[in-house]
Formats: C-alpha cells, structure tokens, sequence
C-alpha cells in the first residue's frame, strides 16, 4: 500500500504507543477518511487499530489538536470514549482502538428508543465539566468569516449580515456560558456508534470543547432534524436572543464548513 510521507512519519511512531509491541504493526486497509485526517485500520497485539493521521492544514478549519488530546486524556475511561493507545498532537497523530459496532444513520430517531439513548449519551457527556479546555466561539466565528473573505469560494451575501449580528452579539452570550460543560460540537450520526449491548462510543472529538450546552443541543437538533432535542439536552432557561444566537451561531459554522471544504 502506497503511503503518503506524513502517514509513513506517524506509522513509525509505533514503539511510543501503548502497548506491548515486538515489531511494527500490520495495516489491514485503508478507511474512509474526512477533510483533515488520513485513517487506517490496523492490527497489533491482538486488536483493531485505527490510525488517524492529520493533515497539515487542518487548523485552517478550526481544529486545536492540542485541546482535542487533552480532552481525550480528560475522558478516558468514559463509557462513550474510545480507548487511546497514542496521540501526539505535535506530530499528528492518534491511534485508537476500533469500535466494533453499528454507525447511526440519519433517521435513527424516528426509533423513540434511539432518542433517549441520544439525550442520555449528550448529558453523559456534559457532566464533564471539570478541567476542560474551552472552546472560543469567536475565534472559531472569526476564522471561518476570514477564510470565507480569502477563498474563491462565492458565499450567500446573508452570511455578512449573520456574521455581524453574531459578532456583536457575541460578547453578551459568552458572558451567559457560567458553567462551561464538554461539548463535543458534532454529534452529526457517522460519529456515533452503538455496540452490541447498546452502549454508544463517540468518535471525533476535534472540535470539541468547553462551552454551551446550548450550542451542542441546538447542533443536535439540526443535524438530526429534530428541534424538540434542544429542550430535551439543556434545561437553560434562556431568552429569546440567547436561543437566536446560539442557533445563529450553528448555521453559519456549517454554512461556512460547507462552502469551505
């Protein structure tokens, strides 16, 4: 199998990882990839691995490789997290266990069954609250407007008027955020996966991060099509221009993800 300079630089991190190696690890195929990263299913010391290698520019679209290892060093060990055998940020690469297991669909929820276990896995999720990096809404805003403004790209003139109503709003809303929970800010259906006795495992935690609530549960309702998931994941009693930003906030990171990839 023909590899690229950075996938060869991140297999040969082998002996760093945990677990007791003799020889390098056997490369079973190469899986299906996103954006950022380059994935690859391997087998050592008995188990399916996947090694995940980063690309170079994945930053440009908002990822902290660092806050996303130290979150996943924060929740090991949590039922919903898949074990990490290596992750070095610096050199771009993670290696986790693979979950064996089914991948939600889109219309999993239809199933009231898959709705409360989606609710339960999100507040999970949420408990963890303490010593965990956060994520900076308008940094992230910020980014994705200037990339917009850089790319050839054409975007919908409405994405100037939202970015300004966000911007100056913003400040305001950060102020609300008294309790930064985790959020894992793309619980989108290929990162959830249900083993066999139900349990569900997250993948992808890039752009995780300290935050709303809000944020995550008007995310969810969105990518599932399902507004009534909002009210179910948070109890915040918020106002009306607290919701609006919030959501506001959802559509243009995906409208500027969408026009940016």
């Amino acid at each position: 199998m023909s590899l690229s300079e950075a996938a060869k630089s991140a297999f040969d991190t082998w002996p760093e990882w945990r677990l007791a190696l003799d020889g390098p690890p056997t490369i079973i195929r190469r899986l299906t990839g996103g954006l950022t990263n380059e994935l690859f299913l391997l087998k050592a010391a008995g188990l399916r691995l996947v090694l995940r290698v980063n690309h170079e520019d994945s930053e440009l679209l908002g990822i902290d490789r660092q806050r996303e290892q130290q979150i996943l060093d924060q929740i090991q060990g949590k039922a919903f997290a898949p074990v990490v055998f290596h992750c070095d940020a610096a050199k771009r690469v993670l290696v986790t266990e693979y979950i064996e297991g089914y991948q939600w669909q889109p219309g999993e929820l239809s199933d009231p069954l898959k709705a409360d276990s989606l609710v339960d896995l999100i507040s999970q999720i949420h408990c963890v609250k303490q010593d965990v990096p956060l994520f900076d809404y308008g940094a992230h805003l910020r980014s994705y407007w200037q990339q917009l403004l850089e790319s050839n790209q054409p975007f919908p003139m409405s994405a100037l008027k939202l970015y300004k109503s966000i911007e100056a709003g913003l400040p305001a809303f950060q102020a609300t955020i008294k309790e930064p929970v985790l959020c894992h800010h793309d619980l989108i259906p290929a990162n959830i996966i249900e083993q066999g006795e139900g349990q569900l495992v997250v993948l992808d935690w890039e752009y995780a991060g300290g935050g709303s609530a809000l944020v995550d549960a008007m995310g969810v309702a969105r990518y599932w099509q399902n507004p009534e998931l909002t009210a179910r994941i948070t109890d915040a009693d918020a106002d009306e221009a607290t919701l609006q930003l919030a959501r506001d906030l959802v559509d243009f990171y995906e409208m500027a993800w969408s026009i940016l990839r």
